[in-house]
């Protein structure tokens, strides 16, 4: 029983920084190479809920899938918790943001949206360089505390992947795209049994990682899994990290573009 509930416990606290969502980050570059980046963050914690009471029901020995009535009370249990919660003062939280910003970075706009059983996060920064992005980190401890320990927020370090590099009259760009399932597989010790490894591709059913980069330039070579204009997008969703061996991550998204 300890077992199982410790089980329980790591799977509920990894899902919500980063289980059952929709993230999404855009690129917007000007010629200068100055520009917008933007990151959004949809949780749907409905399909937590749900793997949440079916776990519970397991560790009762109740067989069979719960009842209308059970999923209702969960997701009640659920809100109710969550409505007890202590909701941030957006104000503050743009004004500490700001602080942490490296010189040449300006918060344009942040927002959280919730909507009971499923929130929004919107991040919206300008810079002056697209280098000055990696050095964006809203984790920050104060002085004299200590970095919160566990599974890191994607919403902290949003764009800490990215790579640029300029080589005579072209500019590569590069980043990591993560597997989620992967992560959090490590957080709860590695391998799963068949059943957890059904709930948790349930609760992740889901999800959508994506990578949108629009420029000025000409491309020479990308590997974006499709485009739209002079956007380019890299999209990923649970078939896409499935088909991924464990531990693996998706191929490093990138484009190269000629300058003028």
């Amino acid at each position: 029983m300890r077992n199982k509930l410790s089980a329980v416990l790591m799977l509920a606290g990894s899902l919500l920084l980063a289980g059952c969502f929709d993230v999404e980050q855009t690129l917007v570059l000007d010629k200068n190479l100055a520009g917008k980046a933007g990151f959004s963050m949809k949780v749907n914690f409905e399909p937590m809920v749900l793997m949440m009471l079916r776990m519970q029901r397991e560790m009762q020995d109740q067989k069979g899938e719960p009842t209308a009535a059970e999923i209702e009370k969960a997701k009640q249990d659920f809100l109710a918790q969550k409505k007890s919660e202590d909701k941030p003062d957006m104000a503050k939280e743009k004004a500490e943001m700001q602080k942490n910003l490296p010189a040449g970075v300006k918060l344009l706009d942040a927002s959280m949206k919730d909507e009971g059983l499923q929130m929004v996060v919107n991040l919206d920064l300008g810079f002056d360089h697209i280098s000055k992005l990696k050095q964006v980190n809203l984790s920050k401890a104060k002085e004299g505390e200590e970095q919160a320990p566990g599974p890191q927020n994607p919403f902290d370090q949003p764009v800490s992947d990215l790579d640029i590099q300029e080589q005579g009259n072209t500019i590569l760009v590069t980043s990591k795209p993560t597997n989620p399932m992967a992560e959090q597989e490590k957080e709860m010790g590695g391998e799963l049994t068949p059943d957890m490894e059904k709930q948790m591709e349930e609760a992740f059913k889901g999800l959508r990682v994506a990578w949108k980069i629009q420029a000025p330039f000409e491309v020479i070579e990308h590997n974006a899994t499709r485009k739209e204009g002079n956007t380019l997008i890299w999209e990923y969703t649970l078939d896409t990290f499935k088909k991924l061996k464990p531990g693996e991550a998706p191929p490093p998204i990138r484009v190269k573009y000629k300058k003028g």
